[in-house]
């Protein structure tokens, strides 16, 4: 596959133009499957692995991680960064950490554009690898996906197949809506699935699709951080957030969205 994915880096497109690869193929491209990364930190422990051709991937654990009554908690980037940009300019541990959730976090490499294939099109396919590289025995709690802007697809890839119980879509709903309302109407008690859907430039695609939802929660701004969410929301099976303070970026990078939704959600 590597070999494949390098001839499509470089190959010809009918224009004489080489395509341009995008920053997830120049990733995966130089990722070994010997790679290993293991830091000991304040606020808790970070772990990379590479793999051979599905590019690196990062846990993180809390301080006080306590296995038997974590969450598993899957973040997916989006267009236009990598796994590693993300995990380092997104800050993405500080927010796993101020979210203050005991969750086992994993952040694999995703599409990074439009002509990125889905590198983990099998979500329990991601979960074995991390158990088996890490040597960890995976907690039992909820499974839960959270996913920015162009991680949709990726999501979209696991709903029929994982043991998700909770999806949220950072500003991300851009297509895939009947793959989405498929799997909530699957969901059955005493398991039953929540969507959470976060607007900006996709607000319009969020209004449309709450429309066709029985049931569903509309909040017309983002709570400050650690605020609670009403019970109505918390328990509805769509919840859909308009972002006022925050654009299609800021929802990630800024540190306010992220932890807060981790801890309200919880």
């Amino acid at each position: 596959m590597m070999a494949c994915l390098l001839a499509g880096v470089l190959g010809q497109l009918d224009g004489g133009l080489a395509e341009e690869p995008t920053p997830a193929q120049l990733l995966v491209s130089r990722t070994v499957e010997r790679e290993y990364v293991d830091q000991l930190l304040d606020d808790g422990r970070h772990q990379r692995f590479g793999t051979a051709d599905k590019g690196p991937v990062h846990v993180w654990r809390p301080r006080r991680y306590t296995a038997r009554d974590a969450a598993i908690i899957v973040y997916v980037h989006g267009f236009y960064t990598d796994v590693d940009t993300a995990m380092r300019e997104h800050n993405l541990a500080a927010q796993f950490r101020d979210s203050g959730r005991n969750a086992l976090f994993i952040v694999p490499e995703t599409r990074s554009g439009r002509s990125d294939p889905v590198y983990w099109p099998d979500l329990a396919e991601l979960l074995s690898t991390v158990s088996r590289r890490l040597t960890l025995e995976l907690p039992q709690g909820p499974v839960m996906v959270v996913g920015h802007s162009g991680a949709y697809k990726t999501i979209a890839s696991w709903l029929a197949k994982g043991p998700l119980k909770e999806v949220v879509l950072i500003d991300g709903l851009y297509g895939s809506d009947d793959d989405y309302r498929r799997w909530l109407s699957d969901g059955q008690a005493p398991m039953p699935r929540q969507l959470v859907l976060v607007g900006f430039d996709t607000q319009n695609q969020v209004d449309a699709f709450v429309r066709r939802q029985p049931v569903s929660v509309q909040l017309d701004t983002i709570p400050y951080l650690y605020d609670e969410l009403p019970l109505a929301a918390r328990r509805a099976p769509v919840v859909a957030l308009k972002s006022e303070r925050f654009d299609h970026m800021a929802l990630v990078t800024q540190g306010r969205l992220l932890p807060w939704l981790l801890h309200a959600l919880r």
